[in-house]
């Protein structure tokens, strides 16, 4: 899977130790689409790292591509 510009960006000016650990909880942050695919905060190109709540975001679904307010939650 390639890099998006953020999580290049965050792995060129970080350890690799530092960067790979914010791609392993970036993967346990989750949401769920209406089509009933779950995918990653990381799958999607997205960073989230020692992070706290489960916030409501606009995203795109990688699966059916729909685009909708999705709730963020860790496993």
């Amino acid at each position: 899977m390639q890099l998006s510009s953020s999580q290049k960006l965050m792995k060129k000016i970080s350890s690799e130790s530092y960067f790979t650990a914010a791609m392993e909880e970036s993967e346990k942050w989750r949401f769920t689409c209406e089509c009933g695919k779950e995918s990653s905060i990381w799958e999607i190109g997205g960073v989230r790292y020692k992070a706290k709540g489960s916030p409501v975001k606009f995203l795109k679904c990688p699966h059916c591509e729909k685009k909708s307010m999705m709730k963020i939650y860790k496993v």
